[in-house]
């Protein structure tokens, strides 16, 4: 109450009280973050403010902290790394010239906690949060790798909740950043941001024994996100044969138990594992599949014979030579296209989709049009053993909970509330008065 009241001039400069309240509570929340076994009573004159209750790990804390996202919106993971190191043992005394440069291991581990895209989500990147050894900090390179490696599983202008807690020896960790220490700089950067990378995709698996299923609103707009036919009338379909480097990866993963049973309206798979039921929108899974295997493997295969295109913009043909496709001058306004991406070669529509991959942005954002146009449209029928490859392929994906445009895949009938909604706990006798 008696901040600055010996210098009127920098009192009448704080911010408005409201501010430095919501400041205060920030700050109480990422501390309570770094270390979720403590509990927060905070109090403001004679009344409770607010209060936080303990758990085993930030999982229990943030729900507490952002209204409309509960526990089983996020996901925990953990990585270990054990292969840093420093250029002196921290053991090893000063004066000894056999150990002064030998190189020591450091064992240290990342624990990331983040909000499943399909389920939880931020205007802002205001709750991508970052701590190292129990103080929340700033590090602008690796929250934005975490964005990076989200950018492809959220909605357009939309950004991921995170928590990234840090536990390395001091060594590694330089806090001559900043002055009030609240950035760092860290060694071995590269390492740590692969290790971001590998944390979001172990975190964002399929777990459908863990699935649960959500309020009815969110069932209702989940059954509205079927994707309009898309624009091209051609022949599309699941390739068998077909993984990308990740799936080859992915091998030794536990299956998740995905059983296909049926088509309904010829859009949705219906699967069953053993909580419940899976309802798999058949044309986004199918594109979640093609944008990552078209990721790890995008090249352009020459065209015999070449495709020719008119009318191209100077921005379109520079866009079209960016992401790979040769062209050369063949007339008046004229160009032939010689080469062209992979999945996009074979098709009769051809010309169309550069014409349209030429409208468009960056490498990310022609790979995104590519797999979304050649993945299979709904209304396809699928055999009993195409919907249950497509759902093969789709669980070894990195990010399988939304498509590249980040809209949701799967919507979950949990056992659970299937047999709360039959009243299955109920005793018949009772039920008629017996």
């Amino acid at each position: 109450s008696d901040l600055f009241a010996a210098w009127p001039a920098r009192r009448q400069a704080l911010p408005h009280p409201a501010q430095q309240l919501r400041q205060i509570q920030r700050l109480v929340q990422l501390i309570a973050l770094a270390h979720p076994g403590i509990t927060w009573n905070v109090h403001q004159g004679d009344r409770t403010w607010f209060s936080l209750w303990p758990g085993p790990s930030a999982q229990t804390l943030l729900p507490q902290m952002l209204r409309g996202v509960a526990e089983a919106d996020l996901r925990e993971t953990s990585l270990e790394l054990s292969n840093l190191e420093t250029e002196t043992s921290p053991h090893a005394p000063s004066n000894d010239p056999e150990h002064r440069h030998h190189p020591s291991k450091l064992n240290a581990k990342l624990n990331l906690l983040i909000g499943l895209p399909d389920r939880c989500h931020r205007r802002r990147p205001d709750w991508v949060k970052v701590a190292v050894n129990g103080r929340c900090i700033r590090l602008p390179e690796l929250e934005q790798t975490l964005l990076s490696a989200m950018r492809r599983a959220l909605p357009r202008d939309r950004y991921p909740v995170a928590f990234i807690h840090i536990q390395a020896d001091p060594s590694q960790v330089d806090w001559n950043r900043h002055p009030a220490k609240a950035e760092i700089y860290l060694h071995h950067l590269p390492q740590w941001q692969e290790a971001i990378k590998q944390a979001v995709i172990q975190a964002l698996q399929l777990a459908p024994e863990a699935a649960q299923l959500t309020e009815g609103a969110r069932v209702q707009d989940l059954l509205k996100a079927a994707e309009q036919g898309a624009g091209y009338s051609v022949s599309r379909h699941i390739n068998p044969n077909a993984k990308s480097d990740a799936q080859a990866n992915a091998e030794s993963i536990r299956t998740q138990g995905l059983k296909a049973l049926a088509q309904v309206h010829n859009t949705y798979i219906v699967a069953e594992y053993p909580g419940g039921l899976w309802l798999v929108e058949q044309h986004i899974a199918h594109e979640r599949v093609l944008y990552e295997e078209i990721c790890d493997r995008w090249h352009c295969i020459p065209l015999e014979p070449p495709i020719v295109l008119d009318q191209l913009k100077k921005r379109q043909i520079t866009q079209l030579e960016r992401i790979g496709v040769e062209l050369e001058p063949f007339g008046e306004d004229l160009w032939a296209a010689r080469s062209a991406p992979t999945l996009l070669a074979q098709r009769e529509d051809c010309a169309a989709a550069l014409i349209e991959l030429s409208l468009g942005g960056d490498l990310q954002t022609a790979q995104v049009a590519t797999a979304c146009r050649s993945a299979i449209r709904n209304g396809t029928v699928l055999s009993l053993p195409e919907m249950q490859q497509l759902l093969d392929q789709w669980q070894q994906t990195r990010q399988p909970q939304t498509c590249p445009h980040g809209r949701p895949i799967h919507m979950v009938l949990a056992e659970t509330s299937l047999a709360r909604f039959f009243r299955r706990h109920w005793v018949i006798g009772k039920s008629h008065g017996i």
